[in-house]
């Protein structure tokens, strides 16, 4: 993974951590597992300076191989060692044929040696990866106008209010492990104390965090904890597939197929607000490389020339601001974060879309990608087309 773009923000976005007390990073922690993409995740015995102990399962993209995988997370400032290594490892053995080590810092050769060819083996995430997760998925990011972004202070309130709200069960011990046989991975964590920001529900439900919010409000939606900031909604772990099997009346797809087939449904949807998701459709196809991928440069100007081919035959361009034809009011930068946050966010909610904004590329998911067909493409922006004439002519 590239070390992440924004040095003053990934600077800040460290520093920020660092200064998270213990069970605030501890909560933090618990939700970076769902963005890392960890299924059926249990969080165990929380222990050393901030760190969490979890297990997990890590799957393949059919969903036909479930590797268990024990999580050692350690809030550092100098690199970890080989003996942390060790210790993570000898907790391993016997138990989980996959570890995976995350830190704020960095790994000394030893220790990234050590994981690399130690059994089990032990997949190493440094500090400068969280980072890069965290913009991909714009935790802990304050987007202001036009391209600039800085540092979220509601995102990391909400971990320090539900700190103080509910301590919990941190252990300030020197370490989380003692290695060979007396090796332990740890105790199961209460239901009550395993829990997940709205944030976090949002992306393993894969729904907009508004339609969550709407929820709430209706009382359709109840959250087990909540704080005093309007992002201080937290839900217990073990009540996500309730609340999916409830809420959307479905489960979460269990293969290659049922991806294409859910992307394929949402893509011909006429639930329109605005004409952006289906130019944002028509634009990625016609910038999409064979694999999968279209620069986001390539794709804001493909997205605008849209609106500007419409503005050359007299039709109309949007209904209420912003304009997409006014570059002096809408820059090719504030062009791209409207896509970014509005058309594309809900693609990259549900999954279809990965966005790496350190790499500057929208990529189909691997799983959705190879199985779509040449003629469902086609079918794709025909299907754009129609919802465009709908969304046009509908009476306002």
């Amino acid at each position: 993974m590239p070390t992440p773009s924004h040095p003053d923000l990934t600077r800040q976005i460290k520093a920020r951590l660092l200064a998270l007390p213990p069970r605030a990073f501890e909560l933090f922690a618990g939700d970076l597992l769902e963005f890392m993409g960890l299924r059926n995740v249990s969080v165990t015995r929380y222990s050393g300076d901030g760190g969490i102990d979890a297990v997990g399962s890590l799957e393949t993209s059919t969903a036909l191989i479930s590797i268990p995988t024990g999580v050692q997370v350690k809030r550092y400032r100098a690199n970890v060692q080989r003996a942390d290594i060790d210790r993570f490892i000898g907790a391993l053995s016997g138990q989980y044929p996959q570890g995976i080590f995350i830190t704020t810092a960095g790994y000394t050769r030893q220790a990234t040696l050590k994981a690399v060819a130690g059994i089990p083996r032990v997949a190493t995430v440094d500090g400068d990866q969280v980072i890069t997760l965290m913009l991909r998925h714009r935790l802990g990011i304050a987007e202001l106008a036009g391209a600039a972004s800085e540092l979220d202070e509601d995102y990391f309130g909400q971990f320090e209010a539900q700190a103080v709200a509910r301590p919990g069960r941190t252990y300030e011990r020197p370490e989380a492990y003692r290695a060979g046989a007396e090796a332990e991975v740890g105790r199961a964590a209460p239901l009550e104390d395993d829990l997940i920001s709205l944030r976090a529900l949002s992306h393993a439900l894969r729904v907009d965090t508004s339609a969550l919010r709407r929820w709430i409000e209706k009382r359709q939606l109840r959250p087990d904890q909540s704080g005093p900031t309007v992002r201080g909604y937290f839900f217990r772990r073990d009540r996500i597939e309730v609340i999916r099997a409830e809420l959307l009346g479905r489960a979460r797809p269990a293969n290659s197929d049922a991806w294409r087939q859910e992307f394929l449904d949402f893509a011909r949807s006429r639930n329109l607000s605005k004409s952006y998701k289906p130019v944002l459709l028509k634009a990625l196809l016609k910038v999409v490389n064979r694999d999968g991928e279209a620069d986001i440069d390539a794709l804001t100007e493909a997205f605008r020339d849209f609106y500007l081919a419409r503005r050359r035959e007299g039709l109309p361009v949007e209904f209420g601001p912003p304009d997409p034809t006014d570059t002096i009011a809408l820059s090719d930068a504030q062009l791209r974060q409207l896509i970014i946050r509005h058309p594309l966010e809900r693609f990259l909610i549900k999954g279809f879309l990965e966005y790496l904004p350190e790499e500057g590329v929208v990529r189909f998911a691997p799983q959705l990608w190879g199985e779509l067909r040449f003629w469902e493409m086609l079918g794709i922006e025909q299907s754009a087309d129609e919802q465009l004439d709908y969304y046009y002519n509908r009476p306002r």
